[in-house]
């Protein structure tokens, strides 16, 4: 689905692997000119732009922004996105935003809070409450078993350890629990279920 998609580039140089599928196994940069980690975040896009495809560029920034890259930061999510809006155009400009949602939806729980709290899409105390209302489809859509759900479930409780966000768990629990009771019981695993939502 995320499959990196290859451009060919003006002299022969090649990104060959800067974004890869969404599980993330390879988060490597390839052949990037040797200043890239010291520009914006607008000229690191504007080159991405020029050298690989609209659905490369949307994972490029939010793998740059969460720091999954080595050697290369998007420093502020909102700015290098605005600038992909305001440079594709039609076509380009639906697949890139396509791509981006897509992505950002695929991603397990600790990582998804990460890049709406980098892209500060929504106020932060309702945050982690919309996390869990939608967390019951992600459950369903993905197919989810209880293991995995337990598991993403800790990992978004141990990226809530800092005090500022200590209350964005206990909001997604919240969230959840009541997305489980209005409509949890359809196609979700019953362990699951009876666990969380009582």
């Amino acid at each position: 689905m995320n499959r990196f998609s290859r451009a060919a580039l003006a002299g022969g140089s090649v990104i060959i692997a800067l974004i890869s599928s969404c599980g993330g196994k390879d988060k490597s940069g390839a052949n990037l000119p040797g200043d890239f980690a010291a520009r914006s975040d607008a000229q690191k896009v504007a080159y991405m732009m020029k050298n690989a495809s609209p659905d490369s560029v949307a994972r490029f920034i939010c793998r740059g922004a969460l720091g999954e890259i080595p050697g290369v930061k998007i420093d502020t999510l909102a700015n290098a996105t605005l600038y992909a809006y305001e440079h594709y155009k039609e076509a380009e400009l639906q697949t890139f935003s396509v791509a981006y949602d897509e992505f950002a939806e695929s991603l397990p729980l600790d990582r998804k809070m990460k890049l709406r709290k980098l892209a500060a899409e929504e106020d932060a105390m309702g945050m982690g409450y919309q996390l869990g209302l939608e967390y019951v489809n992600s459950i369903r859509m993905d197919h989810k078993n209880a293991a995995e759900v337990e598991a993403e479930i800790a990992a978004l409780k141990k990226a809530c350890e800092n005090p500022a966000d200590s209350a964005t768990f206990t909001r997604f629990m919240k969230g959840f629990k009541v997305a489980l009771e209005y409509d949890g019981n359809n196609e979700i695993p019953r362990e699951i279920y009876n666990k969380y939502a009582h």
